[in-house]
C-alpha cells in the first residue's frame, strides 16, 4: 500500500484491517489499551517501522482535542430543568478535573446535524448523551463514527457504556407506598414514552400496582404529554376520572399541575393528593411540599464523564452502571 502513494488515512487502515478508527488511532499514538498484535498489524499495513510509523499517516485530528461533547435534546432549550443543570454540572466538574473542556451539542429526535458536524471535524474526543430514546439516532450516529461515548439513560445494547438512575425501582416504590396508604385511583401523567426515562417510569408505575395485586385503571394513564396545552388537557381528563392522587413523571409537570389545581380551587392534599417520580427544588419549595423520588443528578453526570474518560484512557469499565434513589413522602400525599 505504501508503495502506491505516500500516505494513507486512518479510515483506510481501519477498513483494511476490519477494525475501528479508534483502535487504529490508539495503536499509532500509543495511548489507550491496544494489544501488541493489533499495534503490529497497523504498523505492518502502513509499511513503516514502529519508530517512524506515525509520521506519514494523515489524520484529520492530530492528537487529542481535550474536548468532550454533551448532547442535549433540542426541546430542552425551551425548558428550565433542574435535573439537566445538575447533571451538566457533574459532567463539567469531572471533565475539568481531568483537563478537558465541555462543548454543548443539541440534537432532535431525528436531527443530529450538529453532532455529525462535530464528529466529522474531529472537535471532540468523546461524547456524553444526556438522554436516551428507544430508537436513538444519536447512538447510531456515534456508532457509525466509531467515537467513544457514554449514554445517560437506558440503551438496549449491552455493548453501549451507560449509566442510569434506577427509574423503574424508584417509580415502583413510590407507587407501592401510595397504594399502601390506601389510595387506589392513582392517575399517571407522563411525557413521551419514546424517551427511555419516561418509558421506565411508566413501567415502574405498572409494576407497583402488580406488586400490590391491584388492578390498574387504564383510563387513569396519560402519556405523551410534552406541551402546556397537553398538560392541561391531560389534567382535565384525569380529574374527570375522580382520582385520589395525581402521580407525575417529573418535577416540572408536578409543579404545573399544582399551579393548575390552585387555579381550579382544588386543594392538595385535602381534595386530591400529588406526587412526582422526580424531585427538585421546585417541589421542595412549593406549598405544600410534594412527595417525590430523589436522585443525585450531579453524581450521575460525574459518573458518566468518569466512565468516558476511563474509556479514553484505555481502562476497562463496567458497561452498565446503576445509581440509587430515595423516595420521600411529604405533605402533598398526607
Amino acid at each position: 500500500m505504501a508503495g502506491k502513494r505516500d500516505e494513507v488515512t486512518i479510515a483506510e487502515v481501519a477498513e483494511a484491517l476490519n477494525t475501528s478508527k479508534t483502535t487504529v488511532s490508539r495503536a499509532i499514538s500509543g495511548k489507550g489499551r491496544v494489544s501488541e498484535a493489533t499495534r503490529a498489524r497497523v504498523f505492518d499495513y502502513i509499511g513503516k517501522g514502529r519508530q517512524d510509523a506515525a509520521a506519514p499517516l494523515r489524520t484529520a485530528q492530530q492528537g487529542p482535542t481535550n474536548n468532550l461533547a454533551l448532547v442535549i435534546p433540542k426541546h430542552f432549550m425551551r425548558l428550565d430543568l433542574p435535573f439537566l443543570r445538575k447533571c451538566m454540572g457533574g459532567v463539567w466538574n469531572m471533565a475539568a478535573q481531568r483537563g478537558y473542556d465541555l462543548l454543548l451539542c443539541y440534537a432532535g429526535e431525528t436531527d443530529v446535524g450538529q453532532l455529525e458536524r462535530q464528529l466529522e471535524s474531529h472537535k471532540v474526543d468523546g461524547v456524553i448523551l444526556s438522554r436516551t430514546m428507544l430508537h436513538d439516532e444519536c447512538v447510531q450516529t456515534l456508532q457509525r463514527h466509531n467515537v467513544p461515548f457514554v449514554a445517560i439513560g437506558r440503551v438496549d445494547d449491552d455493548k453501549v457504556p451507560q449509566v442510569d438512575n434506577d427509574q423503574v425501582g424508584a417509580s415502583a416504590e413510590m407507587t407501592r407506598l401510595l397504594l399502601q396508604l390506601g389510595m387506589r385511583r392513582i392517575a399517571y401523567m407522563g411525557g413521551c414514552t419514546g424517551y427511555t426515562v419516561n418509558a421506565d417510569r411508566l413501567r415502574g408505575y405498572l409494576r407497583g400496582f402488580s406488586d400490590c395485586g391491584v388492578q390498574v385503571d387504564q383510563k387513569l394513564i396519560w402519556t405523551g404529554i410534552e406541551t402546556s396545552e397537553q398538560r392541561i388537557d391531560a389534567l382535565e381528563g384525569a380529574l374527570e376520572q375522580k382520582p385520589e392522587c395525581l402521580l407525575c413523571a417529573d418535577d416540572s409537570m408536578a409543579a404545573v399541575v399544582l399551579q393548575e389545581l390552585r387555579a381550579r380551587h382544588i386543594k392538595v392534599p385535602e381534595q386530591v393528593k400529588l406526587a412526582s417520580f422526580y424531585d427538585s427544588e421546585l417541589l421542595i419549595s412549593s406549598t405544600p411540599q410534594i412527595s417525590a423520588a430523589q436522585f443525585d443528578g450531579e453524581r450521575l453526570g460525574a459518573t458518566a464523564c468518569r466512565m468516558l474518560l476511563d474509556i479514553l484512557a484505555g481502562k476497562q469499565i463496567a458497561l452498565r452502571q446503576m445509581q440509587g434513589y430515595q423516595v420521600i413522602l411529604r405533605e402533598s400525599t398526607k
